[in-house]
């Protein structure tokens, strides 16, 4: 038996279950279909920070995903762990060569509204006294909201079903249905599901979900970027504020490790394994990020996903690798490393866990949203890369004002997913 809605929404992470829920509160019959658990992805593996973006067409989207976080943490019975004030961001500049991209950082900040303050060697240790000392400086920022990411996005696809959605767990779509050149809905391990719109929120697998519609490739360019987090036990008052490294706190906008080619790994398998970490254009940062619980979360990472899982023996000091340490070390050990290297004390800690999420990015690191060119009814949501928290709410918000035809509340043209298309004659809607 064929069931039906008038939007599916494909993908559990934030953004489907934040678009489910914004449609299914307007009165759309939605169904959300995600083929493992809620917020089994990136959406519920990583820090879980708010930051303003650098770039100004982001803001509004940034500035209502805020305020739509405050209102479900106030509606839901699930405990978002949000802060209604910012602990504050110290960025660190470990060498003189790192403040050009401290400085950069903190304009960003400041054009976005937060207060910014630079601060030389003795004022760093004073205003976060768990730094290594010999740091020549850094800034102090007014910033940086802490969410649990995997509360927050079942909270929304609570919400999504107290507004009447069907929220369809551990069920894979395997095609995007289409006639004469239309969405007809979608076909999944439970049977087909009719319906004249389909989202694409399937997050870095959003391009092989679109190819099944007959979708051009480069009509959805979303790919994937993988991030390694590590938390520690706890140590209630170590830090006062949340601090990263120069030049690690990168908006949308900014460069990442670059593009995969069938070249590139050949010349990784002509190396050999030693070079493996550097192939895949692997990024590593620091950030330390103390929870209201006392426990600490370490990062960061960014290297370029080919699969769900690792490819190969990532974690651990034994890992082949001759990355920026030197010492033949895995992603999880160098985020150790660096981490220790900033905040001594965190050599003494228990390591209680590690853990990936692979990120959606888009080719210029802007999120994607709207009609896919070409095939009529097939919209697109995703790409936010490491700004999924962010610009989740707004993203969800924009989606759901597009698909019903609203005025959006922020201008949609620069996450069109036509800026990636050329050629005359291709419709979005």
């Amino acid at each position: 038996m064929t069931e039906r809605a008038d939007v599916v929404v494909v993908g559990g992470g934030i953004i489907g279950c934040g678009i489910a829920a914004e449609l299914a509160f307007r009165g759309v019959s939605v169904v959300l279909v995600e083929r493992s658990q809620i917020g089994a992805g990136a959406s519920g593996r990583n820090h879980g920070l708010i930051f303003r973006p650098e770039e100004p067409e982001l803001d509004d989207m940034a500035r209502v995903s805020l305020g739509m976080y405050a209102a479900l943490a106030d509606e839901s019975s699930i405990d978002l762990s949000l802060d209604r004030t910012p602990p504050g961001l110290v960025i660190v500049a470990q060498a003189e060569s790192d403040w050009p991209a401290a400085e950069r950082e903190a304009a960003a900040e400041a054009r976005a509204g937060a207060a910014v303050q630079r601060l030389d060697e003795a004022a760093l240790r004073e205003v976060e006294p768990a730094l290594a000392p010999g740091h020549p400086g850094g800034f102090l920022v007014d910033d940086g909201f802490r969410v649990d990411p995997a509360a927050l996005t079942l909270a929304y696809a609570e919400r999504a079903r107290a507004a009447g959605a069907q929220v369809w767990t551990n069920t894979e779509v395997k095609q995007i249905l289409l006639g004469a050149g239309a969405v007809r809905g979608v076909a999944t391990d439970a049977g087909v599901l009719a319906a004249p719109r389909v989202v694409n929120a399937a997050g870095p697998w959003a391009a092989k979900l679109a190819r099944t519609a007959g979708a051009d490739c480069p009509g959805v360019p979303i790919g994937g970027l993988r991030g390694w987090l590590l938390l520690t036990e706890a140590r209630p008052g170590l830090m006062r504020h949340l601090v990263v490294s120069a030049g690690w706190h990168l908006a949308p906008g900014a460069p990442g490790p670059g593009k995969l080619t069938v070249g590139s790994l050949a010349d990784e398998a002509t190396a050999g394994t030693g070079r493996t970490r550097n192939t895949r254009g692997r990024q590593v940062g620091s950030l330390v990020q103390q929870n209201r619980d006392g426990y600490i979360l370490l990062g960061g990472s960014r290297e370029h996903a080919l699969s769900e899982e690792p490819l190969g023996a990532d974690v651990g000091a034994a890992t082949a690798g001759d990355g920026e340490a030197g010492g033949g070390v895995g992603v999880v050990g160098e985020i150790a490393r660096r981490a220790a290297a900033l905040v001594p004390a965190l050599g003494e800690l228990g390591v209680t866990g590690a853990w990936s999420g692979v990120r959606p990015t888009s080719p210029d690191s802007f999120p994607i949203i709207g009609w896919v060119p070409g095939v009529h009814g097939l919209f697109v949501a995703g790409g936010h890369g490491g700004a999924g928290v962010v610009l989740g709410g707004g993203s969800a918000r924009l989606a759901a004002q597009l698909l019903v035809g609203e005025t959006p509340f922020t201008d949609p043209a620069p996450f069109d997913p036509a800026r990636f298309v050329t050629g005359p004659g291709l419709s979005s809607d």
